[in-house]
């Protein structure tokens, strides 16, 4: 009686594997179900780190676009310029006294030096 032609599921089926193919067939599987994990724990990991610093540099942003605001509304008033002027060109008003302080580090408290002090006074 002649044999039918059998399918290809049936073909493996009936074929034997040894078992140490079959071993490391399974091996090769579950190592790469185990990578395939490791690598989205990772991604995910990662994911999490860049939204911390995502959230911090928008805290940061956030911060720094109030105080832009806050200097927006006061840039036009007299107090403003005048105390830009004074910190940016060192201006003094009429009858002022600047004092100039030559050891700084004397104000922190990391030297037993006395506190040095020149004062300048505007000429007429």
């Amino acid at each position: 009686m002649p044999r039918m032609s059998q399918s290809p599921l049936e073909r493996l089926l009936s074929l034997r594997v040894r078992p140490l193919v079959l071993i490391c067939a399974l091996f090769v599987v579950v190592s790469l179900g185990v990578m395939t994990i490791n690598a989205a724990r990772d991604s995910a990991a990662e994911m999490q780190n860049r939204l911390i610093d995502l959230r911090i540099e928008r805290d940061r942003k956030y911060k720094e676009s109030k105080k832009l605001q806050h200097e927006l509304e006061i840039v036009g008033t007299d107090d403003y310029i005048i105390a830009k002027a004074r910190q940016i060109y060192g201006y003094m008003m009429p009858d002022e006294l600047l004092f100039v302080i030559k050891n700084p580090e004397a104000l922190y408290g990391e030297t037993d030096e006395p506190i040095q002090m020149a004062v300048v006074e505007e000429l007429p």
